[in-house]
């Protein structure tokens, strides 16, 4: 038979399995469009920058030519509006233009397909994270 729990006692597990989840969900999307970004140099694969309540303002300087990507310095939770945002002005015209993107792993859709599978990879996250 099946233990009830006072919803109560229910909530803080939740708080905690959504943080988790969500930390996970934005860190790993950050590492995925640094992955599959096309790459001469590494800057703009490694200029994915997260921001809390406001896209960050971050770029990596013009002659930087690593790959290694930017740590979030704060606690990433389950609240408020989180950013993913790369600020180099050719950003845009190389995620939404296949010209540019034509040596991103995945093809010219490299961008377009991460976004796209943002809502279902968080959700799976989630859900696994959930109490049983």
């Amino acid at each position: 038979m099946a233990k009830s729990v006072p919803l109560n006692q229910q909530v803080p597990n939740i708080r905690k399995a959504l943080n988790k989840a969500f930390a996970e969900h934005i860190v790993v999307t950050q590492g995925k469009l640094a992955k599959n970004n096309p790459v001469a140099t590494g800057r703009m694969a490694s200029s994915w920058y997260i921001g809390q309540d406001q896209p960050s303002s971050e770029v990596r300087p013009k002659d930087w030519q690593g790959t290694e990507v930017p740590e979030f310095s704060g606690v990433i939770e389950f609240d408020g509006n989180w950013y993913i945002t790369n600020n180099l002005p050719y950003a845009e015209r190389v995620a939404f233009d296949p010209k540019w993107a034509k040596n991103a792993v995945g093809g010219a859709a490299w961008f377009t397909t991460i976004v796209g599978q943002m809502p279902a990879d968080l959700r799976k996250r989630i859900v696994a994270y959930l109490p049983k």
